[in-house]
């Protein structure tokens, strides 16, 4: 049996190309999370079927045109998560991901803060560079975060904003909730 440390669950959100999926790269590459993007995940989930295949010439093209419908890729994702506002989470994290990386809608995180699905939520702000979203599209705040990764910086400088909140992230979670054998 070897001793693994406890690799917490954790929610990613933020505006639109405020750096969310790179923060997500960069806890793959340096603590070894498993995650696709949640755009890409509904994307083959529901969208490519129930309205991409009629629109577009590829999945590809639809999913690199998704920031032209912002709106509808949401109002399809809240669909599919009604009744069950956590059946996103729940299905990608059932599946062997690790992190949850563009949730936009508030009945989703209160469904999702409810059932304990996350361990952490992380917002990606990029406010100095980029707009942000309409609440159209995006009801989430910085504030329903429990913590801020700053992304105004260079790409370096994030990359150690990154390190230093994994490093700390698994060091008081595996101090407080102890090891666990697999």
């Amino acid at each position: 049996m070897t001793q693994q440390l406890y690799k917490p669950k954790l929610l990613i959100i933020g505006h639109a190309r405020h750096g969310k999926d790179s923060v997500a790269e960069m806890l793959h590459d340096t603590h070894g999370y498993k995650f696709v993007s949640s755009s890409m995940f509904v994307g083959q989930e529901i969208l490519w079927d129930n309205w991409g295949v009629a629109c577009y010439d590829s999945f590809d093209h639809m999913f690199a045109d998704r920031v032209n419908h912002r709106k509808l890729w949401a109002d399809m994702i809240t669909a599919y998560n009604t009744p069950v506002k956590t059946k996103t989470a729940s299905t990608m994290l059932s599946r062997g991901y690790d992190l949850y990386v563009g949730m936009r809608r508030r009945d989703e995180l209160e469904a999702c803060l409810e059932a304990d699905v996350f361990d952490e939520i992380v917002w990606v702000d990029r406010s100095q560079h980029l707009p942000d979203e309409p609440a159209d599209s995006m009801d989430l705040l910085a504030t329903d975060a429990d913590c801020i990764i700053d992304n105004n910086g260079t790409l370096e400088d994030l990359a150690l904003t990154v390190k230093d909140f994994a490093d700390d992230m698994f060091h008081n979670y595996n101090n407080t909730s102890g090891w666990f054998t697999a």
